[in-house]
């Protein structure tokens, strides 16, 4: 290459570094100026208002036995157009209101319709609280009212709200599970029966975004998986929103799920009159269930001015199975074991404030002891102990500042960490006893602060703002018999500012406008994503929505995607020589409405992947940049549901086409090759998924159901041959026992396809003087053979392959009593 080549490539090199660097500059002014302007308007919010020659009437409408807030109540003044519907909270306003006398009337299926008369008068806010008594209306009709009226005012797709009795008749693993019932929903699939981890539209378990109360939990299983970390029984409802959520969600690329614990029920009085606080507290109603692995309680009741919840759960593997073995050598023991803990608080302090006060607590064990030798040789004692669990507490401020402007206050802990003890034992045969002992200690310590702002400008327009303060702390050390050999610990930070503004333009157009930026403290930008979308009613009936955005991810999970089992999660900070993961979302859908309690759903979606992190395949020891490597994907697809939400017989059929693809540079030579697996589908890539939930009400006291899912097979790295090891000694025998797997392109080839139905049946029982329920539940009640792995024996010839299954037909059976 002659000089002036060289000075020509030397010089190109240098415009394009300078045109990058201007870019990423652009970036940054835009993205600064936007941060700053978002906590400028969210400021201004706060600013009191010049007073109007109004009034105002606004309150929380709730359920009269159980307290929970009702949303999407409509509450009407009579004899006017004037009227709205209250929100998630419960909550209502009607603004600018002529100094007179109004009829307030509010109207719910399943309740009883009220109407209360109220003085207004100018500048002048009139609080108006009410309680619904419930009709005797089956409270799915109540759920399917609130779904309809969701439908005509909100702009989110790819959402569904679950009710505490959507969560029960979900037949499932021993108990209903919130994960569970949401993997069959359309757009989410599950890893394999032992995993209860949400893959949803192409995204790792790690893309989504999991709140119990509004606080960020980050392992949310136990048993490995096979279990969510929650109690249904304390549910009051989980929000789960497949994409396009709106910009006060932050942090993830794929879902969010929003679990809600129930308000706490302020009516009957168990503890009686010779309880001398029962003003300050009391006990109105609880619940105990009992199963074949596990047993639970739930408690509920009034406090002053508020309401108070608790449940806790524990399992009894290891005693179930320690009585086997006492019986039968043959049956292993299995010293492991679950519980958690949740409970909630809440009073009104004052007529402006309330204070809610969170917390949980959960932990999984397993303990296992070794031992080999004896006699006239040494022995080997070996002892492993396994602890991990997830704990949160909260407490939020939640405020009327002014009947148009809420604003909700909170501070949040959440604690994830597992340790792991190792403990090994050498006696020799002189009885010299020699031990060490290994330690691991993973943990992530998360701090957030958080304001949030709603102001209802008017019936038909909503601007939403927060700010978001989140210190975190990831720890992971290795210890030996007391010394301690790494100890590394990463303390990132991050602020968010966020608005959001809703209006509906008419009847029936609805429109949201988001923007989200985030300051990391590990990159040298801010972080801005925009999303929007729109619902335009065409039809009574018929709906068209769509949804665009960005999203932006700074943590993520080492976890291997290929693993069979995911026990834990091992969670890292994005490192300062990486860009964030982020992704767009685009989907488009039409709802339709069959009725008053049929609703079909058709969406299509295109997730593509701007930048995934994956482990680095030839990372380096000493070099710590080169632990993780940079890529791109995509996925797309499409959904339809078809849901009935009230009748005897109610649940939904859903069928998903989905294609989840990577690209990352595993060779880092800078070329994507696909002949060298660097373009490959992920392990949960299932092409179709066909699921059914039917419930059938044969009538007071037997309820049926069943739980049906049909899919693709999934996609594994195929062992295509063996490679034979040197020997050291120079016996060319023995490298044919030194034998090595050869594979297959990743996930290149696929299981047979993947068939389970569970069946249910529970019924009404009254025992000892309580109601309660019976449950019978068979899962996989057509014992279909589901591949979990192949196993490959080059031992013999031809070459063997063994299929081990998933689970195979499994009858459970418990008991759940009310008082």
């Amino acid at each position: 290459m002659d000089h002036q080549s060289v000075y020509s490539d030397h010089l190109s090199r240098i415009r394009g570094f300078q045109r990058k660097n201007k870019i990423a500059l652009r970036h940054t002014k835009v993205d600064n100026f936007v941060f700053i302007s978002i906590i400028m308007l969210i400021l201004l919010f706060t600013l009191p208002l010049q007073a109007q020659q109004t009034g105002t009437i606004s309150g929380f409408i709730t359920d009269a036995k159980s307290a929970e807030p009702l949303p999407y109540v409509n509450v009407m003044l009579k004899g006017t157009q004037r009227g709205t519907t209250t929100d998630q909270r419960g909550y209502y306003v009607i603004q600018r209101l002529a100094p007179g006398t109004y009829t307030v009337t509010v109207s719910y299926i399943g309740y009883e319709t009220i109407g209360q008369e109220i003085g207004v008068a100018a500048d002048l806010d009139v609080r108006v609280d009410l309680a619904l008594t419930p009709e005797d209306v089956a409270m799915r009709e109540v759920v399917v009212t609130a779904d309809r009226t969701r439908f005509e005012k909100s702009v989110e797709v790819s959402r569904v709200n679950l009710s505490a009795r959507d969560l029960e008749v979900v037949p499932a693993f021993v108990e209903a599970d919130v994960f569970r019932s949401i993997q069959m929903l359309p757009g989410v699939v599950a890893q394999n029966d032992f995993s209860a981890a949400l893959v949803v539209r192409g995204g790792s378990p790690d893309e989504n975004l999991i709140l119990l109360d509004g606080v960020e939990v980050y392992n949310p299983y136990h048993f490995g998986g096979v279990f969510s970390a929650f109690n249904t029984d304390a549910v009051a409802n989980a929000e789960f929103q497949a994409g396009g959520f709106p910009v006060r969600y932050g942090g993830r690329l794929s879902s969010v799920l929003e679990i809600q614990t129930k308000e706490g029920s302020p009516a009957g009085g168990k503890l009686g009159k010779w309880w001398p606080f029962r003003e300050y507290f009391d006990v109105s109603k609880g619940n105990v269930n009992v199963s074949l692995l596990s047993s639970k309680i739930f408690l509920e009741g009034p406090i002053k001015n508020g309401g108070w919840v608790f449940s806790a759960r524990r399992t009894y593997f290891d005693q179930v199975v320690k009585m086997l073995h006492s019986l039968s050598d043959t049956i292993p023991e299995l010293p492991y074991y679950f519980y958690d803990f949740q409970g909630k608080i809440h009073t009104q302090l004052n007529a402006k404030n309330r204070l809610d006060l969170n917390g949980y607590r959960g932990s999984d064990d397993l303990t296992l002891n070794f031992s080999s030798g004896g006699g006239d040789r040494s022995t080997q004692e070996i002892g492993l102990n396994w602890v991990w669990g997830n704990q949160t507490q909260s407490a939020a401020l939640k405020t009327v500042l002014k009947p148009h402007l809420f604003i909700e206050s909170v501070v949040a802990t959440s604690i994830y960490q597992f340790t792991v003890g190792l403990t090994q034992a050498v006696t020799d045969t002189n009885g010299n006893r020699s031990e060490s002992r290994f330690d691991i200690k993973n943990q992530v310590d998360d701090l957030t602060l958080s304001e949030r702002l709603d102001w209802k400008v008017n019936e038909n327009h909503r601007v939403q703002g927060g700010l978001e303060y989140k210190l975190l702390d990831f720890n992971f050390s290795f210890e030996q018999d007391g010394t301690l050999f790494l100890d590394n610990t990463d303390s990132p930070n991050l602020l968010s500012a966020y608005l959001q503004d809703t209006w509906s333009v008419g009847a029936l157009l609805n429109l949201q406008l988001g923007l989200r930026s985030t300051k990391y403290s590990q990159s040298d930008r801010i972080w801005t994503d925009f999303r929007g979308g729109f619902k335009y009613r065409f039809l009574e009936n018929t709906a068209f929505k769509f949804s665009m955005g960005t999203f932006t991810q700074f943590i993520f999970t080492t976890n291997n995607d290929d693993a069979v089992l995911r026990i834990v999660d091992f969670w890292l900070p994005v490192p300062d020589y990486l860009d964030p993961q982020r992704a767009w979302h685009f989907i488009a859908g039409v709802e339709h409405w069959i009725g008053n309690a049929n609703q079909v759903s058709m969406e299509i979606y295109y997730k593509p992947y701007l930048n995934i992190l994956d482990s680095n395949p030839i990372q380096t020891v000493y070099n710590q940049t080169d632990d993780y490597i940079s890529g791109t994907g995509r996925a797309y697809g499409f959904e339809t549901i078809w849901k009935r939400g009230a009748g005897r017989i109610n649940g939904w059929l859903s069928y998903t086409y989905s294609k989840v693809e990577k690209e990352i540079d595993l060779d880092s030579d800078g070329q994507i090759d696909a002949s060298q697996g660097e373009i490959y589908p992920p392990k949960y890539d299932k092409r179709h998924n066909f699921k059914a939930v039917v419930n059938y009400d044969l009538n007071e006291k037997n309820r049926f159901g069943i739980s049906w899912t049909i899919s693709s097979g999934q996609p594994y790295t195929p062992v295509v041959g063996k490679m034979f090891g040197g020997s050291e000694g120079g016996d060319w025998l023995v490298a044919y026992l030194n034998q090595t797997d050869i594979s297959g392109n990743r996930n290149s080839a696929l299981f047979p396809y993947y068939n389970r139905g569970d069946v249910s049946w529970s019924r009404k029982i009254g025992w000892f003087g309580l109601d309660g329920e019976f449950q019978f539940q068979v899962l996989n009640a057509l014992n279909h053979f589901n591949v979990l792995l192949y196993q490959w024996d080059f031992s013999t010839m031809p070459v063997q392959v063994t299929a081990r299954s998933m689970f195979p037909i499994t009858p459970t059976v418990g008991v759940n009593f009310n008082f």
